[in-house]
């Protein structure tokens, strides 16, 4: 699950016109379609809420196209609600979706599920590490032998993480200490000294990483190099990533690393029709879809349209794109 984002001024006045449609929905109230999220504090649930919001404005006379965001655990459990039918569709990451339709890494033990099909690509989310600016930690090599705030089990991107550790030959164990600490418990120790570093994965500019360079004064960690390298160059799902210099106080460099996308995910028992309406819906009213949110200014419709080295494409989502000229 990914930390929430920090709005600069400019930012939160545009994110205010999704205000409305971000009260939690109660079971009594739950719409036909569905898009599992995670909690209101992450990225994902205003990300949600603003597809669904383009959805309902574009089919505002069919009720039995009424979408709504649900509150969830997060990237891991969207899969899960997807693939049993919990959710119509839900926000996950591009590692996650791989590794489900393939049933590997974490899905080993439950299999594959052949039916999961993309829908839509949306903002990339950096695998992200901060050290306290009194330690000698400057690359990921480093953090061996550290105290390291690795994140809670079930967050989504824990599977990252230990995909990074085996790229490294490591595990866990290779880390003086590991905390499982939720985001904001991974600032305090962070800046309370208990931990050298965390880890997590985020969209930039990210509040919780804005909190902890400006008050903590620390220091974002380069997650580059060789293992880095081999990793893009064996696994589809990740892309490289720079967290722009300056972004955060004390940190006027760029700080290379990867991550991961966000994709849009539902089933191939999900009818062709509703796919493509939702993308149609997001794709026609690109303009304003953009402004719901900061981590979506920045996409081009090119961005949006999903890998289909991933998983496969929705036929409905896949009609739409071909008709528009954006997949042959």
């Amino acid at each position: 699950m990914k930390r929430g984002i920090w709005f600069p001024a400019a930012a939160a006045a545009v994110a205010t016109t999704v205000a409305s449609c971000l009260a939690p929905i109660t079971i009594a109230e739950r719409p036909p379609v569905t898009i599992a999220t995670a909690n209101p504090a992450a990225i994902y649930y205003p990300v949600g809420n603003a597809i669904c919001r383009i959805v309902n404005l574009a089919e505002a006379d069919d009720r039995a196209m009424r979408c709504g965001a649900i509150v969830s655990e997060g990237a891991a459990a969207n899969v899960e609600k997807v693939r049993g039918g919990e959710a119509t569709f839900g926000l996950t990451q591009s590692d996650l979706a791989y590794g489900a339709y393939r049933g590997e890494g974490s899905f080993a033990a439950i299999g594959p599920d052949r039916e999961l099909r993309t829908v839509l690509a949306l903002q990339r989310e950096s695998f992200t590490v901060i050290a306290r600016a009194d330690s000698e930690i400057r690359d990921f090599q480093d953090l061996r032998g550290k105290r390291v705030g690795i994140g809670t089990v079930g967050a989504g991107y824990t599977f990252t993480r230990d995909v990074v550790l085996g790229s490294y030959g490591w595990t866990i164990s290779d880390f003086d200490r590991a905390l499982e600490l939720g985001p904001a418990e991974q600032n305090q120790t962070l800046c309370h000294g208990e931990v050298d570093a965390i880890i997590f994965e985020a969209a930039h500019p990210d509040g919780l990483t804005q909190e902890a360079t400006s008050e903590c004064r620390a220091r974002l960690v380069r997650v580059a190099g060789p293992p880095i390298a081999r990793l893009l160059a064996t696994h589809p799902y990740y892309v490289a990533s720079v967290i722009p210099g300056g972004m955060y106080d004390g940190n006027p460099r760029d700080t290379p690393t990867f991550g991961t996308q966000t994709l849009l995910i539902t089933s191939a028992r999900q009818s062709d029709d509703l796919a493509y309406a939702v993308v149609k819906a997001v794709f026609e009213d690109f303009a304003d879809f953009r402004r719901l949110h900061p981590a979506l200014a920045t996409l081009t419709k090119r961005d949006m349209v999903p890998s289909e080295a991933v998983i496969p494409i929705h036929p409905g989502a896949l009609r739409y794109y071909r008709e528009a000229g954006l997949l042959p």
